[in-house]
């Protein structure tokens, strides 16, 4: 069954690990752990333009795939889809957030350093598109057992 509204919420708000994709100039998908947050109806992230492939891919027009999953049972999961922007308003507050959501003293640790770095950004993700699940539910049970979901999956 799909995570949806205040469950899906409550799960992005949890400080989980994401995996971010881009295309590569090779044409080739580059996937890497990132941090993130979500407020406001979007995904936050920090990488570096020049340093990291993550922004050069993004700053050349990749479109980006991210998963984020729970590292526990029961699993649940959210895949999203778009294409993300370089934010530059507030970014050193939302760099606080990103960083201070993996721990108060690690996440200050972490800001020391990457405000000296002067290709650091933010970007923003609105998802175009968003798969979730959640494999606690009575659905997901019901699948196990062979029976069809089609009918409650999204179009």
């Amino acid at each position: 069954m799909p995570l949806e509204g205040k469950d899906l919420e409550a799960f992005l708000q949890e400080p989980h690990i994401a995996h971010f994709a881009t295309v590569g100039p090779d044409g080739k998908p580059k996937v890497r752990p990132i941090w993130f947050c979500f407020a406001e109806g979007a995904l936050w992230f920090t990488t570096r333009l020049e340093a990291r492939r993550t922004g050069a891919d993004v700053v050349a027009g990749s479109s980006v795939a991210v998963s984020i999953a729970s590292e526990t049972r029961p699993y649940r999961a959210v895949l999203a889809y778009g294409t993300p922007e370089v934010w530059e308003k507030d970014a050193r507050s939302w760099l606080e957030r990103i960083a201070t959501r993996y721990g108060e003293a690690e996440g200050r640790r972490w800001l020391a350093r990457a405000f000296t770095e002067p290709d650091r950004v933010v970007l923003r993700l609105v998802p175009e598109r968003v798969v979730s699940w959640d494999y606690g539910t009575s659905d997901y049970t019901r699948m196990q057992k062979g029976e069809s979901l089609r009918a409650s999956l999204p179009a």
